[in-house]
C-alpha cells in the first residue's frame, strides 16, 4: 500500500509531486544530522526549492546557523506569514530495518523531522507556482530543535524582525491520531520543559565508621521522597504537573566499606501554566536546602528553564479548525487534542508573536510505533495532505 491519503482534498500539484517528495523524504532518513550541524540537510532544501521557482535570492542560510528561510512572495503587497518545520534527527540508533535506515551510525530521525520538512518543501513548491496571493510566506527550516535550542537560536538572529514575520504556523506528524486526521488545541498544547540537578555534599568516612562522617545517602532518599509530594500536595488536582527524578548517584558500584561524601540527583520538571512552574522551582530548592540543613550537608541545586510551554493562539486555532473541517469533515478533525507533557520549542516563536501548531496523524497498519523508538519510521503517505493543509492555512492567513 501507497498511495496518497485523502487524495479528493488535496491539491493536484502536490499529489502530483508525491514520488518525489517520498523520495526526499527517504533520502533525509537515511542521511540524519542532529543539532545545528545540518550541512547536507540543508543543502538538500535548498536544490528541492530551487527546481521548484523559488530563486537563489529568496533562500537564506546565513541568518541562523543551521536553518535555512526560504521566501515566497505574493503577486501583490501585504503581510509575512510564516510556515516552520524542523530538520533535525536525534543521537540514537536506527533498527527500523527499511532500505531507507540510517546509514549514519548513532543518528535516527525517529521523531519524524524528515517528514515535516518534506511536507514544507511541498508546500513551498505549490506556493511558489502560485503566487496570486497577498503578502509573503517564510518557509523556516529549522534546525536543533531537538536540542531546545534552534528556536532561540532564530528569534535571537532577529530573523522574525527582518523578515517582518506576523504570524507563524506549525505541525508535526502524530502516532496518536489515523493517517488523514489533524488534531489541534487552543492554547496550551505541550508542556514547559526544565531540569534540575541537586547535589548534597557531607563528608566520607569509612563505612564501619560513619559517625566520623556526615552521610548524605539518608537526607537524599528524604530528599527524593519529599519531591514525590510536590505535584500531589501542592499542585491543584484540576492542574498538570510532572516532577521527575530521573538519576540518583551516590558512591561507587562494587564498593561496600566506604560512605560517599556527596550524593547527585535530578530530573525534569513539566509544566503549562507559570505560576506552577515557579511553584516547583522555588519548593525544589527549599526541600534540598532545608533537609541538606537538617542533616548537616550543603546542598548546590542547579534549576535550568529550558523551553516554555506551547500555547497557539486562540483566534489562529480556531480559523485553522474550521478551514481544515471544512476539508477533511468532523470525524477527520479533533479540536481539542491532547495537552502532552513533552515539550517543543515552537513555543519561542509564540513568546514573540501570534502562532500555532497542529498534530498530523500518521497511524495505519504498518504505522504504529511511538515517537523517539528506534523503529519509528514517518508515514510517506501523508505527505500530500501535510502539504495541502500547510499551504491552505498561510493563504488563509494572508487573506485576513
Amino acid at each position: 500500500m501507497d498511495n496518497p491519503v485523502r487524495q479528493d482534498v488535496c491539491f493536484p500539484e502536490i499529489t502530483a509531486m508525491y514520488d518525489e517528495l517520498k523520495e526526499f523524504r527517504r533520502d533525509i532518513h537515511a542521511h540524519p544530522e542532529c543539532g545545528f550541524e545540518t550541512e547536507r540537510t540543508i543543502g538538500k532544501i535548498r536544490e528541492f526549492l530551487l527546481s521548484h521557482g523559488v530563486a537563489e535570492k529568496d533562500i537564506d542560510t546565513t541568518t541562523s546557523k543551521g536553518s535555512l528561510f526560504a521566501l515566497i512572495e505574493g503577486s501583490e503587497p501585504g503581510k509575512t506569514v510564516a510556515l516552520r518545520a524542523d530538520i533535525d534527527a536525534l543521537k540514537m540508533k536506527d533498527f527500523g530495518g527499511k532500505p531507507w535506515s540510517s546509514q549514519v551510525e548513532g543518528r535516527c530521525h525517529a521523531c519524524g523531522h524528515d517528514g515535516h520538512q518534506t511536507w514544507l518543501l511541498g508546500a513551498a513548491a505549490y506556493l511558489a507556482a502560485h503566487r496570486d496571493f497577498a503578502g509573503r510566506v517564510l518557509c523556516v527550516f529549522q534546525a536543533a530543535e531537538e536540542t531546545g535550542q534552534g528556536a532561540l537560536a532564530i528569534v535571537n538572529s532577529g530573523a522574525l524582525e527582518k523578515y517582518q514575520v506576523a504570524e507563524i504556523i506549525g505541525a508535526h506528524d502524530e502516532p496518536g491520531l489515523k493517517k488523514g486526521q489533524i488534531g489541534f488545541k487552543v492554547g496550551h498544547i505541550q508542556a514547559a520543559s526544565d531540569s534540575f540537578a541537586i547535589k548534597l555534599i557531607g563528608k566520607g568516612t569509612h563505612g564501619g565508621r560513619p559517625h566520623q562522617g556526615v552521610d548524605p545517602i539518608p537526607a537524599a532518599s528524604e530528599l527524593y521522597q519529599a519531591l514525590q509530594t510536590i505535584v500531589s500536595r501542592k499542585v491543584d488536582p484540576l492542574e498538570s504537573a510532572v516532577v521527575s527524578i530521573c538519576y540518583f548517584s551516590a558512591g561507587m558500584v562494587g564498593t561496600y566499606n566506604v560512605v560517599p561524601g556527596e550524593v547527585q540527583l535530578g530530573g525534569t520538571v513539566r509544566t503549562f501554566l507559570p505560576e506552577l512552574r515557579d511553584l516547583c522551582e522555588t519548593t525544589i530548592r527549599r526541600m534540598a536546602e532545608g533537609i541538606a540543613l537538617a542533616h548537616g550537608l550543603t546542598a548546590e541545586v542547579d534549576y535550568i528553564r529550558l523551553i516554555p510551554s506551547v500555547n497557539n493562539d486562540k483566534e489562529m486555532t480556531e480559523s485553522a479548525i474550521k478551514l481544515v473541517t471544512e476539508m477533511l469533515g468532523e470525524e477527520n478533525v479533533n479540536p481539542s487534542i491532547g495537552p502532552y507533557m513533552s515539550s517543543e520549542d515552537f513555543s519561542r516563536y509564540q513568546a514573540k508573536i501570534p502562532g500555532t501548531i497542529c498534530r498530523i496523524g500518521i497511524v495505519d497498519d504498518e504505522h504504529k510505533t511511538p515517537l523517539h523508538n528506534p523503529k519509528f519510521d514517518f508515514n510517506d503517505e501523508v505527505l500530500p495532505l501535510a502539504s495541502t493543509v500547510l499551504a491552505k492555512l498561510a493563504l488563509s492567513r494572508l487573506a485576513k
